[in-house]
């Protein structure tokens, strides 16, 4: 069995950053990053991958002093107008394709890592919104949004990540204009799936294009349909029963030019009856066709699994900050978006070994115990620079990194509920936001 650690991914970073064909393909110009500066492209890629989050020539003098500490190189500190125009020159791209690659090189001969359902990989598709700076190019390019209120115009921007609820890695994740739909956002994140996948998307995807692709692509769904769908939906919602075999078919009054399927097009599926402990129903509709190889008893707990995209959100905004943007242009807002998925995914590779380690340390205990999330995130950010500027002590530093990590860590407990309020932000007024205020602690 393969097992791939948290420092094989930092080297493999290392790796795809120092790629003489990464600079000159991520480039904005082929004039750009040839000299050799003190400042040069893989240190301005290290430098946004730690996340701005205090004052920029902090962050620069934090750089400094690990490479000087690290393999002896001195030079004088590194204003932060020579940080902007270095960031400049550098396109967004390179984060997302980084973390592409971090995502795929997860799942090949990493079995030993890799958590699986029934031999599938357990995926989920939602979408959030994120605050924006405020200025004229993301008012052009995101467009504004107003409340019931009718305050001042905010910028916001829609986010859709394809998410592994096992694993919690982040297989793609867009920024786009809020006014992208939701539905056709997440089909641009299929091509990142793979045969024999399983896709689970709430009442807000279902659509018989998006299931008829799944289905030719050999990906498996599990949607949330709401009772008016379909009369198909509905005539099963009013049977009451458990579940049902049907044919799907396309809604009959819209035009088909350009689909890939007809009005006469017809898509199996299983339907599943979900009851809530209030008594509420809910459908479920899937290309899990075989009831013995997954028995409708399963059907509750995997669905559920579909929660963790919803904490990932949590973890993505309130603990790794994405909307704490340094940058205030298209471009450095896309930089620094694609950084925040990629520090997200390493944030849940470097913790799994811990993980493991915890679970043997503290199983006599009456919870069970796992890595403190907000409390891992300043340990990386603290260490990840002299992991990438650092040969011979990098698994020193994993090591010291992996002590931190077990001995912080807060427990898990069951069955905790809470009253939801879906009128808490109704008449909430959304805080702008403008340029850069970071603070110099």
């Amino acid at each position: 069995m393969a097992n791939k650690s948290g420092l094989f991914f930092i080297r493999f970073s290392k790796r795809f950053i120092q790629s003489p064909k990464i600079k000159e393909l991520y480039r904005k110009c082929e004039s750009d990053f040839t000299r050799n500066r003190k400042f040069g492209f893989d240190g301005l890629v290290y430098c946004l991958i730690c996340l701005l989050r205090q004052n920029i020539q902090i962050e620069l003098n934090r750089y400094v002093k690990a490479v000087h500490q690290n393999n002896g190189r001195y030079f004088s500190a590194i204003s932060s107008s020579a940080f902007v125009q270095h960031r400049k020159k550098l396109k967004p791209e390179m984060f997302y394709d980084l973390n592409k690659a971090i995502a795929e090189e997860f799942y090949q001969d990493n079995d030993e890592n890799v958590m699986l359902y029934n031999g599938h990989r357990l995926l989920s598709i939602d979408g959030s919104t994120i605050n924006l700076p405020v200025n004229k190019e993301t008012k052009a390019i995101y467009g504004t949004f107003n409340n019931q209120n009718k305050t001042d115009d905010v910028v916001i921007g829609r986010v859709s990540v394809l998410y592994d609820v096992l694993n919690e890695i982040v297989l793609d994740g867009k920024l786009c204009p809020y006014s992208t739909g939701e539905v056709e956002l997440s089909r641009e994140h299929f091509s990142c799936a793979r045969r024999g996948d399983i896709i689970i998307m709430d009442r807000a995807y279902p659509s018989f294009k998006s299931m008829y692709q799944l289905n030719k692509a050999g990906v498996h769904f599990l949607i949330r349909c709401k009772t008016n769908f379909s009369n198909i939906i509905e005539n099963f919602y009013q049977s009451g029963k458990q579940e049902d075999i049907v044919e799907l078919m396309p809604a009959q009054n819209k035009s088909f030019k350009g689909l890939f399927y007809t009005k006469k097009t017809t898509l199996k599926a299983r339907l599943i009856r979900i009851v809530l402990p209030t008594g509420e129903a809910e459908i479920l509709t899937t290309s899990l066709l075989d009831a013995e190889q997954y028995p409708y008893t399963e059907f509750k707990q995997l669905y559920f699994k579909r929660w963790g995209i919803e904490t990932y959100y949590d973890r993505f905004k309130n603990i790794i900050g994405v909307e704490k943007f340094c940058g205030t242009s298209h471009q450095f807002i896309q930089q620094e978006f694609n950084c925040a998925l990629y520090i997200s995914n390493m944030q849940s590779i470097l913790t799994k070994d811990a993980q493991q380690e915890a679970n043997q340390k503290y199983k006599h205990r009456k919870y069970q115990y796992k890595i403190n999330s907000s409390l891992s995130l300043c340990f990386i950010r603290e260490k990840i620079l002299n992991l990438f500027t650092s040969d011979a002590e990098d698994e020193q530093i994993m090591q010291e990194l992996k002590t931190l990590f077990v001995r912080n860590v807060v427990p898990v407990r069951p069955d905790r509920s809470f009253e939801r309020n879906p009128d808490k932000y109704r008449n909430r007024t959304r805080p702008k936001q403008f340029n850069n205020r970071r603070t110099n602690l």
